[in-house]
């Protein structure tokens, strides 16, 4: 069904992107000298669990695999964008560690609802802070020659809720740069095939407009978001927003942000080939949240509509932010 080459459906759109990776947007801004960050999102380790949407018998290979392209590439940086574990249990989180310890250093890890909880290992976003190296939230990075500043929008007493930001993200941590946001919960509306078709209050953030407006003011450019395990790209209140894929749950990936003097490119790579994506479509359909929009973008040709910002004048015949190269995810399942 699926194709590493951008074979397509009967309408000629491709059904994943070619090679297994694409542009998902070129955005004006911000501007900087080179800086290459790779961002993971929804990773959902657990070293027992099977099945489910979220393919959680492949969380650790996902995560590995996004791991050592990361250090193939040389990044300037690595970011989780939250949910690291399944449920926030003991045994997650070792293994979580274990796999952040991985990561391409300097490194940003924020909170997912996932993590967070009154019976989970950690409590607080404090507690989790503390646990990968921030001494709280908001946090901010030196990642080349971009700040790349860490929120916490998790509700540890209401799981599975919509996020909100108790910090006031106008406060600036010491860090230096254009500047890009990460937070866990989504800043702009659901894109289609979701919108109307998932619970928009337990996606976004609370008081979104006003979040904008408040990120905007502490001078951010870029808000970099997980949650809906979805890749997408926008603009929302003179934000750039981009949504980061999940590591397993289709399509399986992660994003390069590259950041240089033309403005900022955003790749989506894949971490499976064809039976991989095959293997993560079939176990989605099987959602009853997730299928009948999945099952849809994939109809309509949803990957052919990217780059789904293109702002960058005479971007259309520049060499790729990465060659996907030889070490594809899925050359064994």
């Amino acid at each position: 069904m699926f194709s590493e080459n951008g074979a397509g459906d009967h309408s000629g759109q491709p059904l994943f992107p070619d090679n297994g990776g694409a542009t998902l947007a070129r955005f004006d801004r911000p501007r900087g000298s080179g800086t290459t960050v790779a961002v993971l999102s929804d990773p959902h380790v657990t070293p027992t669990a099977r099945g489910s949407a979220t393919l959680y018998h492949r969380t650790k290979q996902r995560f590995q695999m996004a791991v050592a392209d990361a250090h193939r590439l040389d990044v300037d940086g690595t970011v989780v964008a939250g949910d690291l574990t399944k449920d926030g249990s003991g045994h997650e989180y070792r293994l979580g560690d274990t796999l952040v310890g991985t990561l391409p250093e300097p490194r940003l890890v924020v909170p997912g609802d996932h993590d967070l909880g009154p019976a989970r290992e950690l409590e607080t976003g404090g507690a989790f802070a503390r646990r990968y190296g921030h001494r709280r939230y908001p946090t901010a990075i030196q990642m080349g020659d971009l700040a790349v500043c860490g929120l916490d929008s998790t509700r540890p007493a209401a799981a599975h809720s919509g996020g909100i930001l108790r910090s006031d993200p106008r406060q600036r941590p010491d860090a230096a740069g254009p500047r890009i946001a990460v937070l866990h919960h989504q800043l702009a509306p659901l894109p289609e095939p979701f919108e109307g078709a998932v619970p928009e209050s337990e996606y976004r953030v609370q008081n979104p407009a006003a979040t904008a407006d408040a990120l905007a003011a502490a001078g951010v450019d870029l808000v970099i978001t997980g949650h809906l395990h979805w890749p997408f790209a926008t603009t929302y209140r003179g934000l750039n927003v981009v949504s980061a894929p999940g590591c397993s749950t289709f399509p399986p990936g992660y994003l390069l942000v590259r950041v240089d003097s033309r403005g900022t490119t955003v790749s989506l790579v894949s971490l499976a080939g064809e039976r991989g994506l095959a293997e993560a479509y079939d176990y989605t359909l099987e959602d009853d949240a997730r299928g009948d929009p999945v099952r849809s973008a994939v109809r309509d040709g949803y990957f052919g509509t990217f780059p789904q910002v293109d702002e960058q004048t005479g971007s259309g015949d520049e060499t790729p932010l990465s060659d996907p190269g030889p070490w594809s995810a899925e050359q064994s399942g």
